[in-house]
């Protein structure tokens, strides 16, 4: 018994859907933890203000740049990077299958943040 090419293109658009890059499901961002001493300081992601420390903020996966300032202190940044996660991964090892998993390959879906917690020690500003 022969398929009708609309059953094989319904099969079609099904693998093709199911077999997308998982990366595009996957949360965009991470809880990073983020500590001064001392506390109070100002917390800018990728400088849109978060909030003081101590705090916890919600990172892009794709990596962001952490600016704490305050009052009487040197301002510092610290940048997150970040690393290929297991949704990554996994899309590299459909690609070899399927070629349509390269796509989440894209997303920030497909990576982790190299750090979750940050810890910053404020310097002083001093008067000369």
């Amino acid at each position: 018994m022969k398929k009708s090419p609309v059953v094989n293109l319904f099969m079609a658009v099904c693998m093709i859907l199911t077999m997308n890059g998982c990366s595009l499901f996957a949360p965009k961002s991470e809880s990073v933890s983020i500590n001064t001493a001392p506390s109070g300081a100002e917390v800018l992601v990728n400088d849109a203000y978060k909030g003081t420390t101590p705090c916890t903020v919600n990172v892009p996966c794709r990596g962001a740049t952490i600016t704490v300032r305050k009052n009487g202190y040197v301002p510092q940044k610290h940048t997150i990077g970040r690393s290929l996660g297991t949704c990554g991964i996994l899309d590299i090892v459909g690609t070899v299958i399927c070629l349509v998993p390269v796509v989440g390959l894209i997303s920030s879906g497909a990576y982790t943040l190299d750090e979750h917690t940050v810890n910053l020690n404020m310097q002083k500003i001093t008067e000369e």
